[in-house]
């Protein structure tokens, strides 16, 4: 149990059920006539038309063996050196702007 938990509260027993033996008087319907459910007409896809020719197979473009490219880890380094010149250039603006700011209250 953890902090501040309370704990919990045994539920009641299910009430009893009545015993499996006994079934309940089902209401029939009176009497009806039977019918079968209406026929749809044929659409006109399915009537006297011709099946539609074979469609070709889409063929993908082969690929070129890739020319070899730098290792994984050299791409994630000039990731991360991209990110971080972009924060510093982020960084460097705001800086003067908070300089510019300083300066024209003295």
């Amino acid at each position: 149990m953890g902090k501040g938990r309370k704990p919990r509260k045994p539920q009641p027993p299910p009430p009893e059920q009545s015993p499996p033996d006994e079934e309940p008087d089902r209401q029939t319907q009176p009497k009806g006539e039977l019918t079968p459910p209406a026929r749809r007409p044929p659409t006109a896809v399915g009537t006297d038309a011709p099946p539609p020719p074979p469609r070709e197979p889409v063929r993908l473009p082969q690929r070129r063996t890739p020319a070899p490219s730098r290792p994984v880890l050299f791409e994630l380094i000039q990731t991360i050196r991209a990110a971080v010149g972009a924060m510093l250039d982020i960084a460097d603006a705001a800086a003067e702007a908070i300089t510019k700011r300083i300066e024209g209250r003295a």
